[in-house]
């Protein structure tokens, strides 16, 4: 079932569905330091990506379409290989967003990725985001 949201357009909803697709894995998404209302993180960069690229556009739909690709890194804590300290994280979320370009209608496929690293080291810790349209099509 599909819920709405306000877009960062004043005045637009967008649809969105399949945003249970990491539930279980929340206590790891909150690594990325955006806290765990992980649906509202990805629509506010999707769209603020598309917007960046396609001025004029407008997000219709943003469906979560599987669970998410985590990935972690970690170093061994005190020369104890046995004990580790987690060091960075990458959580990818495949998407898929229905976009009006100009009166057109575009199915993108999307992967939605975030790294953190260095969070070992609260002073030095980064967040990066990658917005990969991996196809498109008109709908």
């Amino acid at each position: 079932m599909a819920d709405t949201v306000d877009s960062i357009n004043e005045g637009r909803q967008i649809e969105v569905s399949g945003f249970n697709c990491a539930d279980e894995s929340i206590h790891m998404i909150e690594w990325l330091g955006l806290g765990k209302d992980y649906q509202s993180f990805l629509v506010k960069h999707v769209e603020t990506e598309l917007y960046n690229q396609q001025p004029g556009s407008q997000l219709l739909e943003l469906k979560c379409t599987g669970k998410p690709e985590l990935l972690t890194g970690a170093l061994p804590q005190d020369g104890d290989k046995s004990k580790a300290i987690l060091t960075r994280f990458s959580a990818t979320f495949p998407l898929e967003a229905t976009v009006n370009l100009g009166g057109s209608v575009w199915l993108l496929t999307i992967d939605q990725n975030y790294y953190a690293e260095n969070l070992n080291i609260p002073s030095e810790r980064k967040l990066t985001q990658n917005f990969n349209v991996k196809s498109s099509a008109q709908k």
